[in-house]
């Protein structure tokens, strides 16, 4: 089965098309739960795939564009990148299911198995692929 039947297979618990307009209910919605969430560009077709422990705060970091910079200044994020090229209406976020924070790393994993989202690092919860900047190289050499 190819990518674009993976994705056309899945009924997300929530999704929001104009997440610029919905932001107030995308975060009242996710207040306090944990669970996974997938980012699509609705130009390229490319997905995110993330979980959270706190949804409502981690989806708030995505409309930070200070939070987006100062991050991007720091190393690199594929995603971050995409949003301010693309602008937040051309995105929609879908919240494929909400678990206990104990399984999210495991469903993440088997959502970025199944998916296999271009804008993702391939292990959950794991930093390798993301780039760091020289200082913070140096402080993890160091440390």
């Amino acid at each position: 089965m190819n990518k674009i039947n993976n994705i056309n297979n899945i009924i997300p618990i929530k999704y929001y098309y104009n997440i610029i307009e919905l932001k107030s209910i995308i975060l009242k919605d996710n207040w306090k739960k944990s669970g996974i969430y997938c980012w699509t560009n609705l130009i390229s077709g490319k997905s995110y795939v993330g979980s959270a422990k706190y949804l409502n705060s981690r989806l708030s970091t995505y409309y930070s564009l200070n939070t987006i910079n100062k991050i991007l200044n720091k190393g690199s994020s594929i995603i971050y990148s995409a949003i301010l090229k693309y602008g937040h209406s051309n995105f929609r976020l879908d919240i494929l299911e909400y678990c206990e924070s104990s399984r999210l790393l495991n469903r993440e994993q088997y959502y970025l198995d199944l998916l296999m989202p271009e804008y993702n690092i391939k292990i959950a919860g794991s930093r390798l692929g993301h780039k760091l900047s020289k200082k913070p190289k140096k402080k993890y050499v160091t440390l």
